[in-house]
Formats: structure tokens, sequence, C-alpha cells
């Protein structure tokens, strides 16, 4: 892994200046994932973590930003293959350890991810930061639902007034355009 023990985000050319980390990553054929990172990343997405591993015998980059997880991998048809799960999708994150490597599995509810193969001394760091960034955006989706509750509430009670005869229907329209919209 690239320097998880430290806090701070790195940039796709921080990564690409760690020749060590550029080595590792050669060794599975994943240097081109590296240079494809940058084209992906959102503006305000920094990196927390990353490392290899393998999903189905094939090797895969693992990035961990503070938006969503991300895992890169080559083929030689298909070019990058790219998987990303934002983290506000992320129910549980499972993760064994076995003599010399690791798995990670993310349960989204309908589907599994599974990367494997993972270098051991690296899951106590994968974990924590995954554990931080999922914590992180916690707050964040926690608003939405409250959101789509008060939308909820506010239409009950539109429907109400509808169908007592306080509102005509071009009047409950509006008022329905505007509460979906979010005005």
């Amino acid at each position: 892994m690239f320097d998880s023990d430290d806090d701070n985000k790195y940039t796709p050319e921080d990564l690409a200046a760690n020749r060590g980390f550029l080595g590792l990553l050669a060794s599975f054929g994943l240097v081109r994932t590296l240079r494809y990172l940058p084209k992906i990343l959102l503006p305000e997405e920094s990196i927390l973590g990353l490392t290899r591993g393998l999903i189905k015998i094939r090797p895969w980059l693992l990035v961990i930003t503070d938006l969503r997880v991300i895992f890169l991998g080559t083929g030689l048809f298909y070019g990058i293959k790219l998987l990303d799960i934002p983290l506000s999708h992320i129910r549980l994150v499972f993760h064994r350890l076995g003599l010399f490597w690791g798995e990670i599995i993310f349960d989204c509810g309908e589907t599994r991810t599974r990367i494997g193969y993972i270098r051991k001394k690296n899951m106590p760091g994968l974990m924590a930061i995954l554990s931080e960034a999922m914590n992180g955006s916690a707050g964040q989706a926690a608003a939405q639902p409250q959101a789509a509750t008060d939308r909820l509430a506010q239409l009950e009670r539109l429907t109400v007034l509808k169908a007592k005869g306080t509102l005509t229907d071009s009047e409950f329209m509006a008022q329905k355009r505007k509460i979906l919209s979010g005005r």
C-alpha cells in the first residue's frame, strides 16, 4: 500500500513519483491503470489509499477516495476496466486474513465485490482508511433521506388540501412541481 500510515491525501503525481510502488504495480501489469487514474478522478476527489489485488484471477488496482471506492483493471482486449462504488452505497465491508494475504468484500445490497490477494501487512491500514472514508460519507448521506421525507410529508399535506377542495387541480400541480423540484 502507498504510505497508508500518515493522514496525507495523495495526487496521482505523488503516486507516479513513488518508484517502489510503480515497480510493485509493474509486476502485476497495473502501471497503465495508474496513468488512467487522473482521467477518472473528480476535481474535488482525493485519494486516501490504494493497493493492488486480484478479482477473479485478474490483477486490479483498488483506490479508496473520499467519495468512492474505485477498481481499475487491465485486459488484453478491453483496455482499462473500471468499477466504482460510491461510499454511500456500501452497506458492509468484510475482510479476512490468511497466512500471507487478505481479502476485502464490499457488500452493496444486491451485489458483492471481492478483491483478494492483498498483502496481509496492508490490511489494517486499508481497513482504517475505509472506515474513516465511510464514516465521513455517512454524515453526507444522512441528510439526503431527511430531505426525501420532508418532500413526502409536503406532498401528503398537499393531497389532503386538494381532497378537501382547498386547492384547485392547477394549484395542486403547480405546488407539486415546486416541491419535487426542491424549491
